[in-house]
């Protein structure tokens, strides 16, 4: 057998591995979950292509799931309450904003599955990160690990099995002095094998490290998850790091969906999830027909999880926008979905002069922008931008205003931005850091 035909056959085999996962998801979700009982009379039935079947379902908002929950959620023949009782499931509030907070069934065994099986969509990851390694997380507190309100964490009450958690703090307007000391000396002696990081907080604490002339420590990777990540903070952490950077795109709901690869790519966590795509068109924000994906399109991301017995989620509509990579990743992955870019959320999706524009793309050209540290953009209006920069120590006040001229070649010259400059930005209520909001609805979008 050539190594052609070798790869033709894993490809089939992959294949017919997902097509199967999709099926007993649907039918798990069709047949036995209540959310979904107004579903089944859509489905055209088990004899016709699975990618039809799933075109022919509705999507499921987080307002579907805050209606079922929490037994609605359930496939019937499973019993929470002794499920809850003991410790195999929880319920867990993700920390969204306050429109997007949703509470869940969290099933720990069904999420690291899902964490092991995307390391292997990235070369780095899949060699590093063994699952029996300390890693060290940095992160807001209301996302993840123990929490305080006004008082430093012993590292013992921090450490929870082989993570570490490096911050203990909601917000960072409560980070005490010294707290970036604190973090770089742990991660300096402990030297974990992962660091997985909020962007927003890997960059304030490489700026710390540049303000102090303070040394790193190199992990063998960096993770970036939980918030988009900016080429600002790009741009700061690798004044610092020189180590492999990846971004993790997924949602408490639905686990691990895409993981970034050595060229930059985003895979589809196939073994783990289904992803289907739904192409945005025009102002309105309304969306074309599922079967016309176009390479380097905007689309809408739902994911369909495989293997969750207490929690089944089904063309799950996360809020966020990705680009369809408009060539093949040059690593070879070929199966599943690619992205080249996760664009922002929904929310964070611009009108300008009759056309739609992306978080990414505004935060492109403002990454070009020198002295520019921090930035929160607010659409009032379509044609009226509110901005407010963080500039960097020693910066100009002219660096306010090439940031508006840089908007404007995005968003477009009539456009009216309205800039102050501020001393400090924060995180939302949620504890991560949201750059950039629509304040008004999209005609016929649900963003």
């Amino acid at each position: 057998m050539t190594s052609t035909e070798r790869g033709d056959l894993c490809q089939e085999t992959a294949r017919s591995l997902y097509e199967e996962n999709c099926r007993l998801t649907l039918e798990t979700a069709l047949e036995r979950t209540p959310m979904y009982g107004g579903w089944r009379s859509l489905d055209p039935g088990a004899g016709r292509n699975i990618d039809e079947r799933y075109r022919s379902l509705p999507v499921l908002t987080k307002d579907g799931i805050r209606a079922a929950f929490p037994y609605g959620l359930v496939p019937r023949g499973q019993d929470l309450d002794a499920a809850l009782s003991r410790g195999e499931v929880s319920f867990v509030r993700t920390s969204g904003t306050s429109d997007d907070a949703l509470e869940n069934i969290w099933n720990q065994r069904w999420w690291d599955a899902s964490e092991r099986s995307s390391w292997k969509l990235n070369s780095v990851a899949s060699r590093v990160a063994t699952g029996q390694k300390l890693e060290a997380i940095l992160a807001s507190a209301l996302s993840v690990g123990p929490r305080s309100e006004n008082a430093p964490l012993d590292r013992q009450a921090r450490t929870l099995g082989r993570f570490l958690f490096l911050n203990e703090y909601g917000s960072t307007a409560q980070w005490p002095e010294g707290h970036e000391k604190r973090i770089l000396s742990e991660l300096a002696e402990l030297r974990p094998a992962v660091l997985e990081a909020n962007p927003s907080l890997l960059a304030r604490l490489a700026r710390y490290a540049v303000r102090t002339g303070s040394a790193a420590w190199q992990p063998p990777l960096i993770v970036f998850t939980y918030e988009f990540t900016s080429a600002l903070h790009l741009r700061d952490i690798r004044r610092v790091y020189d180590s492999p950077l990846a971004s993790s795109y997924g949602t408490t709901e639905a686990g691990y969906v895409f993981m970034e690869c050595e060229h930059g790519n985003l895979h589809q966590n196939a073994d783990s999830c289904r992803v289907d795509l739904i192409p945005i068109r025009g102002i309105s924000g309304s969306v074309a027909s599922e079967g016309e994906l176009q390479p380097g399109s905007l689309a809408k991301i739902l994911a369909t999880t495989f293997g969750n017995e207490w929690f089944p989620l089904v063309r799950f509509e996360v809020g966020d926008i990705g680009r369809i990579a408009d060539a093949p990743c040059p690593c070879g992955r070929h199966f599943g979905i690619t992205l080249s870019s996760i664009e922002g959320r929904m929310k964070s999706l611009f009108v300008a002069d009759g056309r739609l524009v992306t978080h990414r793309e505004m935060d492109l050209a403002l990454s070009r922008v020198d002295g520019l540290e921090q930035y929160r953009l607010d659409q009032k209006a379509p044609r009226e931008v509110g901005l407010a920069v963080v500039l960097a120590p020693g910066a100009r006040p002219e660096a306010a205003r090439q940031a508006v001229d840089a908007l404007r070649c995005v968003l477009g010259v009539d456009s009216r931005i309205s800039v102050s400059i501020v001393k400090e930005l924060y995180p939302e209520s949620s504890g991560k850091f949201l750059m950039a909001h629509r304040s008004f609805v999209l005609e016929a979008s649900n963003g």
